[in-house]
């Protein structure tokens, strides 16, 4: 279908005539609850023949997305506004061009190539994606959009300690792996690391914000870390979606929203004159 990081075969899979006309409307609805109504029809329009791959630009990115087996995708498609819009404008306004940004569980790794759009080769951009099939989708959203030198991907998932971790899959999404769900037919072992030990690997003084999305893993990934990373290593700010077992208050960090976003994070920022 395309080869790995083949980047002349992007626009191959483009929505035509009726199709694009209804991907139109779809990104002219407004942030509100007909809207994302009106978005659930026109998306069920579009995928009414079962359209596998759809390339198209979504927040001024050119993207290859696969709405069938990642719901990730199909949101993004069609409802960008409810595709972690308010997290998208935050990054917006808080990365600089020498940030770091550390990004766990980067999926097609929309989240990277949003922060790729800020930082430069200056800063850093480090993602984690232990999914293979993921893993080749984010590489090939990285080259499409000639981020080759600013975001660094690792196939690996992060952990509570170095070693092998079953990766189980959601049904109908492939977005929604864990290595704390359940085991059923449909799981591989994936290889998993500290995050400690990979920021120290990777020479990064400073994370000045991480994203982490893996599915009610964040404590297995997130709490060894802060137990052991000096104050300076933690994040000014974290975008999590699973913060239940963090006690980010204890840790110095404090809300920067009242409620999840519609995306379901959680968003908190360090306290600068807090101290452990």
């Amino acid at each position: 279908m395309e080869t790995k990081n083949s980047v002349e075969s992007y626009g191959t899979y483009a929505l035509t005539n009726g199709k694009k006309w209804l991907f139109n409307i779809a990104q002219k609805m407004p942030k509100n609850g007909l809207g994302f109504k009106i978005g659930l029809i026109l998306r069920k329009l579009v995928l009414m023949n079962r359209l596998q791959i759809i390339d198209e630009t979504q927040f001024e990115l050119k993207l290859r997305l696969y709405p069938l087996d990642n719901l990730g995708d199909r949101f993004l498609l069609f409802m960008p506004k409810y595709f972690e819009y308010d997290e998208f404008q935050l990054m917006s306004e808080y990365l600089k061009p020498d940030s770091t940004f550390v990004d766990i569980g980067g999926n097609m790794g929309i989240y990277s190539l949003i922060a790729a759009k800020y930082i430069k080769e200056s800063g850093n951009i480090l993602a984690f994606e232990p999914n293979p099939k993921m893993f080749q989708r984010f590489e090939l959203n990285r080259a499409i959009n000639d981020f080759d030198k600013t975001i660094k991907i690792q196939q690996i998932g992060i952990a509570d300690k170095e070693s092998e971790f079953l990766l189980v899959f959601g049904h109908g999404n492939l977005g929604g792996a864990s290595i704390v769900h359940e085991n059923t037919e449909d799981s591989l072992m994936i290889k998993c690391k500290l995050l400690l030990d990979v920021i120290n690997e990777q020479n990064i003084k400073q994370i000045d914000l991480l994203k982490i999305d893996i599915e009610e893993a964040e404590p297995l990934a997130l709490n060894p870390f802060f137990a052991t990373a000096p104050r300076e290593l933690f994040p000014k700010i974290v975008i999590i979606e699973s913060d239940d077992h963090i006690d980010f208050e204890k840790l110095g960090y404090q809300p920067m929203i009242a409620k999840k976003t519609r995306a379901g994070n959680m968003i908190y920022k360090l306290n600068d004159k807090t101290t452990l």
